[in-house]
């Protein structure tokens, strides 16, 4: 059972956002799979300039070995984080988030400063920027503390949400909405 699901939302109407092993699978594995071919077409091109003869291979054999390095590099991501994927939960009481392997953090709106989302596709990051760091009760559950990182002197929580379920837009949107209503 994940994280999220054992601990109870503050309200009711808690609008939950979370990452699933199939997703987080898929998406690695897509992250994977040009990765491979591109080392390898790097580690001919060296081998050449060097004087070696590059080796082309058997397309066959590039084929299966693309696909076997995406799917191990998907399986690797899954065990790694284990029941603990990332999730964020809006609702009247505050936000709630916790970033893949890490404890949970409970924000009220009137701890909330902004939130923006920093780079795109699978990589994106909800940033969210709170009054004062001590805002920020962490669940006690056995994980890493959040993602806290200092720009100019300011805390910045950090989750990664490039793959949550419905998405990063629906996610930025709910989170605008909640702030505007107890703004």
């Amino acid at each position: 059972m994940a994280i999220v699901d054992r601990i109870p939302a503050p309200a009711g109407d808690a609008v939950t956002f979370r990452l699933y092993p199939v997703r987080l699978w898929f998406g690695t594995a897509l992250v994977f799979a040009p990765v491979w071919p591109l080392a390898h077409g790097l580690l001919a091109a060296v081998t050449a300039v060097s004087g070696g003869s590059p080796h082309a291979g058997d397309p066959t054999e590039w084929a299966i070995t693309v696909v076997v390095v995406a799917m191990a590099g998907g399986f690797g991501a899954v065990l790694g984080a284990g029941n603990n994927l990332a999730w964020v939960r809006a609702s009247s009481a505050g936000l709630e988030f916790a970033a893949t392997r890490c404890q949970p953090a409970l924000l009220p709106w009137s701890e909330v400063r902004s939130v923006r989302l920093r780079l795109v596709g699978p990589l994106t990051e909800l940033v969210v920027t709170p009054t004062s760091v001590d805002a920020a009760n962490a669940a006690p559950v056995s994980a890493r503390p959040p993602r806290l990182r200092w720009r100019a002197g300011a805390p910045e929580f950090r989750v990664d949400v490039g793959m949550l379920t419905p998405g990063p837009a629906a996610l930025l949107a709910e989170l605008r909405r909640r702030l505007a209503e107890h703004g």
